[in-house]
């Protein structure tokens, strides 16, 4: 193979520059207290003329025999670089079309000049001779990309086209050695697979049947345990009454890994072949616990009630899982009296357990969504005395502040200046500073006022307290801040998230190479190369614009949208002006931009909002599908749809046509002005009810008197609905300032 030893080390140190390619952002800020301005940077690809590209693309989207000719022509009048990545074009469609021969002369002409290239067209040289079936001379070239790629995002996948050609081969202690190897690349499922087709392959088939076994029972999510069962079914029926009985433990893993993995129909019936396959009697205990937990969560509430009612497990901890889980379905099913007694059981047996703490919160909501303004609060001032750096201690201290301010209790300012004391970095710190600054305007003290609007905007500036905030600003005009309270504010509140100006070298290979597959078609190769870069590190936001720009360009907006919520999070503390719009527009974009304005003006909507709306319900997802069955961009319900059909006179409806990007805005828009006129215009109430149906509106007004509008979001009792009424405002906000004039 014309191979050369140069890898990502290499790449990095080469700067050359593209003219087409996936730029990225000219400018970008740190995004704390003070806005400081960054170095530009640009990803920069290997040299592809825009001729190149065009050939490429083209043939990568059609693979006709006039494509394949024009792309060969190129590459044959071309030279270095240039022809180096024609040629890698023409092999990967070659290899698309299943031709592998001619496939892997077009990857072995490839000179060494571009080393991520090299690692590409290696890996599919020794793919393509393995794929036909050339499993001797596959062996060396998979050997060498070992050891020359260590860390290529191939070398999983070339180890095991090394085992499976040894397989072929019937190689046994040469495949066992490499899959019973501690330095391998393997995944674990697929080197438990492996290991036991080498087994099965070669007659030990109790011990194929154990090493199966581990994949299917122990990674039930894999690809390889659905393999792994089918071996099974036809080893039982082989070695008939020789079939070795699976361990009862491991249908016990099964089942858990399911359970976590949230598969609770296929966990709960996992528990029970565990039980009937003769557990120990601390993991029968696990089992009944589990079976129980996953029936409840499935909604199976009768059959998981009956079972851990009889429990009686020894552990603590399974105990009070078991008391948690009888109070939680008590609570659904409005069994108040014995809800109370399994929460006293576990305050009194169980008093430190994070079950315990679980409980709390249940039966405290189970008495807030009741407006029970006597028993909720309690429950949730007994959740922060015992737990008080527990999860949920930040949210119940917030509804304790939240029902001090409308009871207008004269303790509220010292419980919202205490809920930011012990919670800043919890996402209610910015509603407890609002009102706080609210409870100064009212009380005559605009220097206090304006520090703590200054400090949401400033810390907080694209939350939904944030665009309150500008707004009491703008209406009290300029004026001095207390000092005061604003160092000790800014010396609570944890600084945002810091940003590199410039990416690492090793996120700078990775946008290279992304950069430079996606100017030749291989979109989806690019998106993994941008997607290695590590999201946690502070120069990933440059990874994120990269695959924004990717995703957009394909219409993707959903993806651009969930990549940069990935690479870039913390965006919301991020300064509008630390990064360029191109960023921002990423993370709110605009498509379908032409019909959505033209439906919206047809029914006198702002266009903002209604992009606000669809970011918030799909992210621009046409094909998006709730977990209650709506759909789209605007995520129609099926039934809801049928009637605007009709009533909007348009013929034939079909669920599938609510994925129609242009039907979906037509039918929401029309529903959303529905529920403005219903509410007179009230954006906040229509809002509410487009989420959670208009008919609970007029019910949670009842849980006022309100002064403002924002009391009455503040005060929606559904998480849901409360977190969606104040998202979509402050995207409406941000789309304003992106995309108005």
């Amino acid at each position: 193979m014309s191979r050369g030893a140069s890898g990502r080390d290499d790449q990095t140190k080469r700067k050359a520059a593209h003219g087409g390619g996936l730029r990225l952002a000219s400018r970008v800020l740190v995004p704390c207290l003070v806005v400081v301005a960054l170095t530009s940077t640009s990803a920069a690809a290997a040299d592809v003329s825009s001729r190149l590209s065009e050939l490429s693309r083209k043939l990568a989207s059609s693979r006709t025999a006039a494509n394949f000719q024009s792309l060969q022509r190129y590459a044959d009048a071309a030279s270095g670089a240039e022809r180096d990545l024609a040629l890698y074009s023409t092999g990967m469609a070659r290899y698309a079309e299943k031709e592998y021969p001619a496939a892997e002369k077009a990857f072995a002409g490839i000179g060494d000049g571009i080393g991520w290239l090299n690692e590409y067209a290696s890996y599919y040289q020794a793919r393509c001779i393995v794929l036909a079936e050339d499993f001797e001379r596959a062996l060396s070239p998979l050997e060498q990309f070992g050891k020359q790629y260590p860390d290529s995002r191939f070398a999983p996948a070339a180890e095991r086209l090394r085992v499976e050609s040894l397989l072929r081969l019937r190689r046994l202690d040469q495949a066992r050695s490499l899959v019973s190897s501690k330095s391998g690349t393997l995944d674990e499922p697929v080197r438990l697979y492996l290991a036991g087709r080498i087994e099965h392959v070669g007659g030990d088939y109790r011990k194929a049947v154990g090493l199966y076994r581990e994949a299917y029972y122990h990674y039930p999510f894999s690809d390889q345990a659905d393999a792994a069962e089918s071996h099974l079914d036809g080893l039982r029926a082989s070695m008939g009454n020789a079939y070795p009985s699976a361990p009862a433990g491991w249908r016990l893993a099964r089942a858990e890994a399911l359970s976590k993995g949230r598969d609770f129909a296929r966990a709960s019936a996992e528990f029970t072949r565990a039980l009937a396959a003769g557990l120990s009697a601390a993991d029968r205990d696990r089992a009944v616990i589990g079976r129980g937990s996953a029936d409840y969560s499935r909604g199976s509430n009768s059959a998981a009630y009956s079972a851990l009612a009889k429990a009686r497990p020894s552990a603590s901890d399974l105990e009070a899982q078991r008391l948690y889980l009888l109070c939680a379905i008590e609570r659904r099913q409005g069994l108040v009296r014995p809800m109370h007694s399994s929460l006293a059981k576990l305050a009194s047996r169980h008093a430190a357990s994070p079950w315990y703490q679980e409980a709390l919160l249940s039966v405290g909501r189970f008495y807030y969504l009741r407006d029970d303004r006597e028993q909720y609060p309690t429950l949730f001032k007994r959740l922060v005395q015992a737990f008080p750096k527990g999860e949920h201690a930040p949210y119940a201290h917030w509804k304790i502040c939240w029902r001090a301010w409308l009871d207008g209790s004269g303790g509220r300012q010292a419980l919202l200046a205490e809920h930011v004391d012990r919670f800043p970095g919890a996402s209610t710190a910015p509603s407890a500073l609002y009102w706080l600054g609210r409870l100064h305007d009212r009380e005559g003290r605009p220097a206090e006022a304006r520090a703590h609007y200054r400090a949401i905007t400033n810390l907080f500036p694209h939350f939904y307290y944030a665009f309150l905030a500008r707004e009491r600003l703008d209406q009290s005009g300029e004026g001095p801040a207390s000092e005061e309270i604003t160092r000790r504010i800014e010396g609570l509140i944890p600084t945002a998230r810091k940003l590199s100006a410039q990416p690492r070298a090793s996120t700078q290979a990775f946008l290279e190479a992304g950069s430079t597959l996606h100017l030749l078609g291989a979109d989806e190769d690019a998106r993994q190369e941008f997607s290695r870069v590590d999201y946690r590190q502070p120069d990933a936001h440059f990874a994120g614009l990269a695959l924004g720009r990717l995703h957009s360009k394909l219409d993707q907006h959903h993806l651009a949208v969930r990549a940069m919520k990935r690479y870039a999070f913390g965006y919301l503390r991020f300064p509008l002006e630390s990064w360029d719009t191109e960023y921002w527009r990423y993370l709110f974009p605009l498509g379908w931009e032409e019909s959505l304005r033209s439906r919206s003006e047809r029914h006198g909507l702002d266009p903002y909002l209604v992009a606000a709306l669809i970011r918030q319900e799909s992210e621009y997802d046409p094909r998006a599908r709730s977990r209650a069955g709506a759909l789209g961009l605007m995520q129609i319900m099926p039934r809801t749809g049928r009637g605007l059909f009709r009533r909007l006179g348009i013929p034939g409806f079909s669920s599938r046509k609510l994925i129609n990007p242009d039907v979906s805005l037509r039918l929401g828009t029309f529903h959303l002005k529905e529920s403005l006129a219903k509410f007179d215009g009230e954006v906040e109430k229509a809002l509410a009810g487009y989420n959670a149906g208009d008919r609970r509106v007029p019910q949670w007004m009842q849980l006022g008197p309100f002064e403002e509008v924002a009391e009455f979001v503040e005060t929606i009792p559904f998480t849901e609905t409360r977190g969606y009424v104040q998202s979509v405002l402050r995207n409406r906000e941000m789309y304003k300032r992106l995309y108005g004039n």
